[in-house]
């Protein structure tokens, strides 16, 4: 475990971060300059130990908000306030130069964004007062409220995304990954009701019969999916990882470097399995059967590295174990807070902010036993801790 403590740097700004490296931590910062709202791009690096400024923004409407997104190569913001134009921010992480500042303008109003990566990147838009006939026409049609283009930022170039249902899965249900060849692949669920209890009740009143219910979970390379788009395709061709008719549900967990995990649920048998899939080769193979789940019993996923954690709650402690690609098992005081994450399969870090609103953080050494407790914000990112 690695723990960088900025709190003398950052602590009490403003700060939201956008991404730990293991070199530096990017982030940006509000500021109010000679009465002028002004956002603050900044990379921290861990050598040096030096702040450096990579850009600002500065702001005549208070009401914009910003998204943030860090690619490979670069950082994306993008900011907006609801309306029918958006600015677009760019900056190079190898040189930490702004690159692009661009204003974009809509058809209808910001509704919300996606990066596929750092150079392209999806707005949605809904309807305005001055486009209301069109977006009328495109529910009746599509049954879509949104309009969604896809902006390719390094070659200033706009395309309209015509296949509905897979452009609203990618803004509800996406997940990245990359494969062992090192190709990169969107993952998008699909579940027939968002929640498995409706599925269910599907079940219980229309039997097997309805063969048309489905779960679905898709993969697609993202060189395809970028293809697609430029082609104008109104059917992407999106490959199935997994399925559920209406007997049982499926549902994404997590990515573990080059494997899928879902969750598969029967409604008959009530019994439920973790499973994990292959992104190169295809193969399933089952990992574990799921435990009980209660008040007093739950999972705790980390997304960020691949893991997932059984939890038994105490009325005086919890007691978390790994479960799949961990070999956790660690009993720690309640009291200590709610799991940030589990780092090493021995730090537990738990968030005990006060009702003040002062940040209070605690990493649990499940060896030693033995709590320390930070007045900060934390950030993790693998086995890499940032107080702020």
């Amino acid at each position: 475990m690695t723990v960088i403590d900025l709190r003398d740097e950052l602590y009490k700004r403003n700060i939201d971060i956008i991404e730990i490296t293991d070199e530096c931590v990017y982030y940006a910062e509000e500021l109010k300059i000679n009465g002028v709202d002004t956002i603050h791009i900044y990379c921290y690096s861990f050598l040096t130990e030096n702040e450096e400024i990579m850009s600002y923004f500065t702001f005549d409407d208070t009401t914009y908000l910003q998204h943030y997104y860090a690619g490979k190569n670069n950082i994306i913001v993008l900011f907006e306030n609801n309306g029918n134009k958006v600015w677009i921010v760019k900056i190079d992480k190898r040189t930490n130069n702004e690159v692009l500042r661009k204003k974009i303008p809509l058809i209808g109003r910001f509704s919300d964004c996606v990066a596929v990566d750092d150079n392209n990147i999806i707005i949605y838009s809904k309807s305005d007062e001055e486009n209301r006939a069109l977006f009328n026409r495109c529910l009746e049609e599509t049954n879509c409220d949104c309009l969604a283009n896809l902006y390719d930022l390094e070659n200033g170039i706009r395309y309209f995304v015509r296949d509905f249902k897979t452009i609203m899965l990618v803004k509800n249900h996406l997940s990245k990954f990359i494969g062992k060849n090192g190709r990169e692949y969107l993952l998008l669920g699909d579940p027939y009701c968002e929640s498995e209890e409706e599925k269910e009740s599907l079940f219980r009143e229309l039997g097997t019969m309805a063969e048309d219910i489905r779960d679905n979970i898709w993969k697609i390379s993202k060189k395809r999916f970028l293809e697609e788009v430029r082609d104008n395709s109104e059917n992407f061709k999106l490959k199935k990882v997994a399925s559920a008719g209406i007997g049982g549900a499926v549902r994404f967990e997590c990515v573990s470097q080059n494997q899928i995990i879902f969750r598969a649920k029967s409604f008959s048998s009530e019994e439920e399995h973790f499973f994990k899939i292959s992104v190169d080769s295809g193969k399933v193979r089952p990992l574990c059967s799921v435990r009980e789940k209660n008040e007093h019993a739950r999972y705790f996923t980390d997304l960020s590295v691949g893991k997932i954690y059984y939890m038994e709650i105490g009325e005086n402690d919890v007691t978390i174990k790994g479960e799949i690609n961990s070999t956790a098992e660690i009993t720690y005081p309640n009291s200590i807070g709610k799991i940030v994450s589990c780092i090493d399969d021995r730090f537990i870090i738990a968030d005990n902010s006060l009702d003040s609103g002062e940040p209070v953080m605690s990493i649990y050494d499940g060896k030693l036993h033995l709590t320390d407790t930070y007045q900060a914000r934390v950030k993790t990112k693998g086995n890499v801790i940032v107080f702020y």
